[in-house]
């Protein structure tokens, strides 16, 4: 009967040996904290043992967080006129607004497009010492446009440029747009972990850059300026 408990008890400390995820236990609030030190447990956690639903919400609560604060510095600058507020439909002849709308939608795509292109054609090429290659059919690419997307919740930090004032706001939107930079990385890191992070690094970089050169672009369509 001792050997049959010691063997039970041997079996069950092999079993929990087992690499598990802490943060299943944690409460929303430290793992919320933990997700905006950026830390990479914490974003596998949401990224793979979450189930999170209605993507098209947090999508469109990003966009409009953005659209919002671009249209408020643009009238700080003087670069757009403001509707009348006595007009019966002011919300909805906020033009401007839209079109923010707009270019925060070309913005957010564009980075996960150009940033998804240069994983495809990365997961094609043998590096020595740099990355291996690997099948773009093992890759899930679903997990990586889904955390792409979700790492840009550092946009709904921006609406502190409002609330704190348009003094010293492009400084303000550089650091939050470096901070998105590294949330990307650290969620693609999450995804490619046999990747070397240089390569990471310098694919989200070179996605970020391109985004702003295609939204710079779609800035002077819409707006002349």
């Amino acid at each position: 009967m001792k050997e049959i408990q010691r063997k039970s008890h041997t079996l069950s400390q092999i079993q929990c040996s087992a690499v598990i995820d802490k943060y299943i236990e944690y409460d929303p609030v430290v793992i919320s904290l933990d997700i905006l030190l950026l830390n990479r447990k914490a974003l596998r956690h949401v990224l793979f043992n979450s189930n999170i639903k209605g993507y098209w919400k947090y999508i469109i609560l990003l966009l409009m967080f953005d659209a919002f604060v671009k249209l408020t510095l643009q009238r700080a600058k003087g670069e757009i006129t403001p509707v009348n507020p006595t007009y019966i439909i002011y919300s909805a002849t906020e033009w401007d607004f839209y079109k923010n709308c707009l270019l925060a939608s070309v913005e957010l795509s564009s980075v996960v497009f150009v940033i998804s292109l240069l994983v495809l054609v990365f997961s094609q090429i043998h590096v020595p010492a740099i990355s291996s290659k690997e099948d773009p059919s093992l890759l899930n690419w679903k997990d990586i446009v889904r955390a792409l997307i979700l790492s840009n919740f550092g946009k709904t930090l921006v609406i502190l440029v409002v609330l704190c004032g348009t003094q010293n706001s492009d400084t303000f939107i550089q650091l939050i747009k470096a901070y998105i930079c590294a949330a990307n990385v650290q969620a693609l890191r999450v995804c490619l972990p046999s990747w070397n992070s240089a390569i990471v690094i310098a694919l989200t970089v070179t996605g970020h850059l391109s985004s702003a050169c295609v939204t710079r672009y779609i800035q002077i369509y819409l707006f002349g300026s």
